[in-house]
């Protein structure tokens, strides 16, 4: 898999993106309906994936979310932390539906017994495999205190901070 930037940002690095994606455990997922609407829905993201590569999502079988990856598989996923954390991901890629019996075994997390209680053998579970092809993110160096104090700084100052570099990554598979 090459990684390469689009132009509009700064060479992104995969082990920062690996290292940044692994502090969250929710995505929002965006699907297109038919008409074109975009729809966003969070999703736990579950932790057994190689960050950068394909991410996985358990899912019921008959919900709006699968029946529009099903007719335009183009999706995207957002990460952000809200107010403790500057730092987002912006991944725009495909998402497929995967009724692998062994794989969502192999999968299951018991976090997901409240939505499935018959475990990993309920008849309406399903994966969705997103596959990213272009990644933008954001993640400042210093970290919160560091974006916190160049806030401060700015407000005495009255000029403003400068924003963290923009990173983006290329996938192509």
């Amino acid at each position: 898999m090459a990684y390469t930037t689009h132009g509009r940002g700064e060479p992104g690095d995969r082990r920062e993106l690996e290292e940044l994606l692994s502090g969250y455990s929710t995505a929002m997922l965006t699907t297109r309906d038919e008409e074109g609407r975009l729809h966003s829905r969070p999703m736990a993201l579950q932790q057994e994936h190689g960050p950068g590569d394909e991410l996985w999502f358990a899912t019921r079988v008959d919900t709006s979310k699968v029946h529009e990856l099903e007719v335009d598989g183009r999706c995207g996923l957002s990460f952000h932390a809200g107010a403790r954390d500057s730092s987002y991901i912006s991944m725009s890629g495909r998402g497929e539906l995967v009724r692998d019996r062994e794989l969502i075994h192999r999968m299951w997390s018991s976090s997901w017994r409240p939505w499935f209680p018959q475990g990993p053998d309920a008849p309406d579970l399903a994966l969705i495999r997103f596959i990213p092809e272009h990644v933008e993110y954001v993640h400042p160096k210093g970290g919160r205190l560091k974006v916190l104090a160049e806030r401060v700084r700015g407000m005495v100052s009255e000029k403003q901070p400068e924003p963290a570099p923009k990173r983006e990554l290329e996938l192509r598979h």
